[in-house]
């Protein structure tokens, strides 16, 4: 931003006095412009929350003074874009990019008035600091997407990831997709009790969560049953992982009241490759496949393998 305001005629100032008594103490930041949306005033909370004075900013366009962005696109947002739109952003979150570079969340509404005659009159700008909100939103969303005994992500998170992969250009590699479903966890809770189940599921996750790579995604499907998304992965290194996957299972012991506590898991693994099998298509053969790895029960392989391509 170019330049800076150097004075003010006595009107200003007098107008700017009344404005100071009636929004001075306004909590939200208020920014005034006239037709050409230039800048009259601002309260003191929209000099804090621009991090420049009135004196700075006066006479500026608000395209100047405002550096909006697109809080999912990052891109910029202009205010004649919405010239002919009432709170054009009310209740909505941008993103404000402060006189020093920092970005903070905002809910921002735009008004411009018109006169009789229907054209441009004056802009009001309200602004609130939406980081406390934002943080908030965060928390909740984070909480949502993940299991709260396990701190694994949920089944739906799994369920649109893989969605999202099979959307990509087919570029020949495989993907893989594991179903896990823990061995004797009935026995466990009958005999231990729920609680016992619940220490088991939180230390098999952590267990689990310890030998995937940090790009894939690993979930709890609900119950005693798990989910794992391997992007870009060869089939010997999926099938290197799901036997590094029985194997922490199988070497874990709960003791609980004095009484060691063993489970297996059978795993289903689904190799595809992405756009050449539907969502649930994909799923349905990673469970089958779990289930007949059950199935085998006894000696028999705890690792079944499908493969869609």
């Amino acid at each position: 931003m170019q330049g800076t305001f150097t004075g003010t005629t006595s009107g200003t100032r007098a107008l700017n006095a009344q404005l100071s008594d009636l929004f001075g103490q306004f909590s939200d930041a208020l920014i005034l412009a006239n037709a050409a949306a230039r800048v009259t005033y601002l309260n003191p909370a929209a000099e804090q929350l621009l991090g420049l004075p009135l004196k700075h900013l006066y006479g500026f366009t608000l395209d100047k003074v405002l550096a909006l962005q697109d809080g999912t696109t990052r891109q910029a947002v202009r205010i004649d874009d919405f010239s002919g739109q009432q709170k054009a952003f009310d209740g909505a979150f941008h993103l404000l990019v402060r006189a020093g570079g920092s970005v903070i969340p905002v809910q921002c509404s735009i008004t411009l008035s018109r006169t009789a005659s229907g054209e441009a009159g004056n802009y009001m700008v309200l602004l609130r600091n939406a980081s406390g909100l934002q943080q908030y939103i965060d928390k909740l969303t984070t909480q949502s997407m993940h299991d709260e005994h396990s701190r694994l992500l949920r089944r739906a998170e799994l369920v649109k990831r893989l969605w999202r992969l099979l959307q990509e250009t087919d570029d020949g590699e495989t993907q893989a997709l594991m179903y896990l479903d823990l061995d004797n966890f009935k026995s466990l809770n009958d005999t231990a009790g729920h609680a016992a189940g619940d220490l088991a599921i939180r230390q098999i996750a952590a267990r689990l969560k310890g030998v995937v790579r940090g790009r894939d995604t690993l979930a709890r499907l609900g119950g005693d049953e798990f989910g794992l998304l391997l992007e870009r992965c060869p089939p010997e290194r999926a099938r290197l992982r799901a036997e590094q996957l029985h194997q922490v299972v199988a070497s874990y012991v709960l003791n609980w009241n004095g009484e060691p506590h063993r489970l297996g898991v059978s795993i289903g693994l689904a190799l595809f490759k992405t756009r050449k099998h539907s969502l649930n298509g994909i799923l349905a053969a990673a469970d089958a496949a779990c289930y007949q790895a059950k199935r085998n029960g006894g000696d028999g392989p705890h690792i079944q393998e499908v493969e869609l391509d």
